[in-house]
């Protein structure tokens, strides 16, 4: 083989031709199928009304009844969906479940007159039209969750399962078609747009919700969280465009399909050559205003209602036209962050229950009735459940994973949810499903995706998710922002941090950057300004952390969240920049998801240059727990770190021009010293330290030896006391500076609490040490005073 020249190794060629018998076989038995299905016949069709034989036209109380039956969905859907996700599962089957309740087949059932007063038949097409709109946005949304490069870079392992998963279910549901066509169908349906239809309804994953049950669980990560992901994306895409040549064949004769589906390539093509681009300089429109103007928004949702008008001509119906759109404009955006801000809550919250609710009055669980009906849904539920964690297993065996991560994936992929009611009201809407075939795949769709979480636990509870030393956390750029001179405002994406070598522990080294953590806006200004007075000159800046709570639920697919390649906005954030650049200072911003706050907190307080963790409290009690929640729990388990915390209880008004320290020989008034210290040099004012001596004199060697070795550093700007009384009250009239630091173990000793400082304006931090972080005063501290530039 000529050197330069790409090899072709045996596994690859191995995995190609499985693949290429693969989908070979797919053909060669679904024409099989077909040629014995086009001899079977079914009895001639009986009209159906959904919602009964009301005549359509609008009558004076219908904006009534529809306002009034929104209340009762949305209210119905949320606190069902509550319900659910409190017990660990998809907030959308109590969804889901909760367009069933209000529907024929149980309110219906119990109160009758209610159902018909809240659901008139006239109702049914407004309802319809919301439900199709909150389709239509939703399909968008799902559009601009994708991710391409997703598609591009995990390999043709995860598309070979990914494709297995498609082709099992698909032609076992082409198989049951056989025997379900004579019973469920009608005459004037054939059996090729039956079968068909079923197949696709039987292979189709719900891409959002297996990535909330991922990142909910927090195996989004690991190799096979990474893998579902992945194969969960291309079985969308690969379903969504079978699904498209099928309601093509379906809406179209024998010569019309050709014309329909040319029509759909070149619309495909048209999105990828002309609309991509144009949706490309629109985001850069956006970078360079830096929001989302209305002409941007109008000029978006114009491309949205032409999109999908197009594919709803063309004879693929408008949700293809919507999701297309969604998955041209570039993923990673600012412009695509901000249309899912701005969209996806009142889709999650107004609209896509009104879908589920027509979903539910479509939904007749009594028209399946007697054993054999009921054994047919048990099969529809097994051939679906089978086909698809039977594909996923085996195709994941042969490409190298475990048993047990084979089966994880196989329960994944077999997550339906929204995706599939969206496939069987569009199969409904067709005629191709017979009201009873709907009934009984909405069950299997519902059974599905519930049965996905307790499966998943049994069979991952005893196993220990990938190594990850350090969360791969969204940052911002990681250089520091200077405001002014520099004019950067707005924080840039970053690659991810690299898990962080061993901390050197250098005793007496200055550059010991300060972390601060923020959630609040309100808490934000107090915070900066005192790590900015705590930085010595030539020191690493402060780092300000925003944390951002992940979504719980939502429309988002949390690739987004995931991944972490885009970073969240922060309001606190902003507002420390803001503060900078008012400032003339320097800071190095960061943003990032979380789910757990402390551990995360905790995780970035281990990089290199971290020395100390400034926090707020929004509660200012102090004693042997003075502070709970988040708080507590980063200075439990903090001891074992090599970082100071300091925690800011009031966050005060006036001036940092006259610091108190209270102290005494113990580490954790060292480091209250350290503060205080670094405050004084910083700001040039004079610094007071109030001594508590361990055996209650004034001749405590160790203490003087200390309080001596700081004078080096601020010479004669340093002032001693010792407390005359052990008393809170004492101690507060002893300390009435701008900013006053104790340690915390003397905190707890006068029994301190924010009553007993009587000015609220002032600054109060109580700082806990560690043995194993080095406290900045001394010698070295006082060269570095004298020759660092001002």
């Amino acid at each position: 083989m000529a050197e330069g020249q790409p090899r072709i190794t045996t596994a690859g060629t191995r995995a190609v031709a499985a693949y290429g018998l693969m989908i070979g076989g797919l053909v060669l038995l679904y024409l099989w199928i077909r040629s014995y299905g086009e001899t079977l016949g079914a009895p001639a069709p009986i009209g159906t009304a959904i919602f009964g034989s009301a005549a359509s036209r609008a009558t004076e109380g219908d904006l009534l009844h529809v306002l009034l039956a929104l209340v009762v969905v949305i209210a119905t859907a949320r606190a069902m969906g509550s319900i659910f996700r409190n017990f660990g599962q998809p907030q959308v089957v109590g969804e889901i479940l909760a367009g069933i309740v209000l529907g024929p087949s149980l309110l219906g059932r119990l109160a009758p007159g209610a159902e018909g007063y809240l659901f008139p038949a006239t109702v049914g097409p407004a309802l319809n039209i919301i439900a199709q709109v909150g389709v239509i946005l939703y399909m968008f949304l799902v559009g601009l969750e994708l991710d391409p490069a997703l598609l591009r870079k995990r390999g043709h392992t995860t598309v070979a399962i990914s494709h297995a998963s498609i082709v099992a279910p698909f032609l076992l549901g082409a198989a049951i078609a056989l025997y379900l066509y004579p019973k469920l169908s009608t005459s004037d349906v054939p059996f090729t747009c039956f079968s068909l239809f079923l197949g696709v309804s039987m292979s189709v994953t719900a891409f959002p919700v297996l990535a909330r049950i991922l990142t909910d669980r927090g195996i989004h990560k690991t190799r096979m969280g990474v893998i579902a992901l992945t194969c969960a994306a291309v079985d969308d895409v690969t379903a969504w465009c079978m699904l498209a040549f099928v309601v093509s064949v379906a809406r179209a004769q024998a010569a019309g399909a050709v014309a329909t589906i040319a029509m759909a390539l070149g619309f495909i093509a048209l999105m990828i050559v002309v609309v991509r681009p144009t949706m490309v300089r629109l985001s850069l429109v956006y970078g360079n205003r830096g929001r989302l103007t209305q002409g941007v928004m109008a000029a978006i949702f114009i491309a949205l209602l032409i999109s999908a008008s197009a594919t709803e001509l063309i004879g693929i119906h408008a949700v293809f036209g919507a999701f297309a759109l969604g998955a041209v404009i570039p993923h990673d955006s600012g412009m695509a962050r901000e249309l899912t801000d701005r969209l996806e809550d009142i889709v999650i919250v107004l609209l896509l229950p009104a879908f589920f609710a027509y979903t539910g009055l479509r939904t007749q669980i009594g028209l399946v009735s007697g054993y054999e009906q009921w054994m047919m849904c048990a099969l529809i539920v097994v051939v679906a459940s089978a086909g698809k964690f039977g594909g996923s297993v085996v195709a994941a065996r042969i490409t190298g994973l475990n048993w047990r991560d084979s089966s994880s994936l196989g329960v994944l992929m077999n997550t339906r949810g929204l995706m599939e009611l969206i496939v069987l009201n569009i199969g409904l809407e067709m005629n191709v499903i017979s009201p009873t075939l709907f009934a009984m795949l909405v069950i299997m769709a519902l059974v599905t995706t519930f049965a996905t979480t307790p499966i998943l636990h049994l069979i991952t509870r005893h196993q220990i998710p990938d190594a990850q030393p350090f969360p791969e956390l969204g940052t911002f750029s990681p250089e520091p922002l200077v405001a002014p001179p520099a004019p950067i405002l707005a924080p840039h994406p970053a690659p991810r941090p690299a898990p962080p070598p061993a901390r050197p522990m250098l005793a007496g080294t200055e550059h010991s950057a300060i972390l601060v953590p923020v959630s609040n806006p309100e808490g934000v200004a107090v915070l900066v300004e005192l790590a900015l007075a705590a930085t010595p000159h030539g020191a690493p800046p402060p780092r300000v952390l925003a944390l951002v709570k992940t979504p719980p639920g939502g429309v988002r697919s949390g690739l987004r969240e995931a991944d972490q390649r885009v970073p969240p906005r922060s309001p606190a954030l902003a507002a420390a920049l803001d503060l900078a650049l008012e400032r003339g200072s320097i800071i190095t911003p960061q943003a990032v998801w979380t789910t757990n706050p402390a551990a995360d907190i905790l995780a970035f307080a281990k990089q290199p240059q971290i020395g100390w963790l400034l926090l707020g409290s929004h509660r200012a009690v102090f004693g042997s727990d003075f502070m709970g929640g988040v708080v507590r729990e980063i200075l439990d388990k903090a001891r074992d770190l090599p970082v100071h915390v300091a925690v800011v209880i009031h966050g005060g008004e006036r001036p940092l021009d006259r610091v108190f320290a209270v102290v005494d020989r113990g580490i954790h008034g060292r480091a209250a010293l350290d503060l205080a210290l670094r405050v004084a040099l910083r700001k040039k004012s004079g610094l007071h330290a109030v001594l508590v001596p361990d055996d209650g004199t004034a001749e405590d060697t160790e203490l003087l030896d200390l309080i001596r070795d700081a004078g080096h550093a601020l010479g004669r700007r340093l002032h001693t006391d010792v407390l005359s009384a052990p008393t809170a009250a004492q101690l507060a009239r002893q300390t009435p500076g701008g900013l006053v630091v104790i340690a915390t173990n003397l905190a707890d000793k006068l029994g301190l609490s924010a009553e007993d400082l009587t000015d609220p304006k002032r600054c109060v931090v109580v700082v806990q040490g560690s043995d194993s972080a080095p406290v900045q005063f001394g010698a070295h501290t006082a060269e570095h005073h004298r020759t660092a530039k001002p």
